[in-house]
């Protein structure tokens, strides 16, 4: 082999194992944030379900507002708020992606 190839050959087991020890560092460095996400997965697969089944959104909200109407209200008067915020933001993030 010439000197060149043997250069280039150890270069390349240097940055192999360069990329590794990076590779293992930042792992390290994300195990906190692993956590969060699972959570965060869960909620969107959650909101995911009940936008493909409005009908159970609808049965619980009819079972809140046979229950108690006065609070029922209060609640469904946070939503809509919530709701609509939701729908703004995502105009906004959709116009800036």
């Amino acid at each position: 082999m010439s000197k060149r190839l043997i250069a280039l050959a150890e270069r390349r087991e240097r940055l192999v194992a360069l990329a590794a020890l990076q590779r293992s560092e930042f792992s390290r460095h994300l195990s906190p944030v692993k956590a969060g996400c699972a959570v965060a997965d869960k909620g969107v697969l959650a909101l995911r379900y009940l936008q493909q089944h409005p009908v159970l959104v609808a049965g619980g909200v009819g079972l809140l507002v046979a229950l108690r109407p006065r609070k029922a209200y209060g609640w469904l008067k946070r939503g809509w708020f919530a709701w609509h915020m939701v729908q703004k933001l995502r105009k906004r993030l959709a116009g800036i992606l």
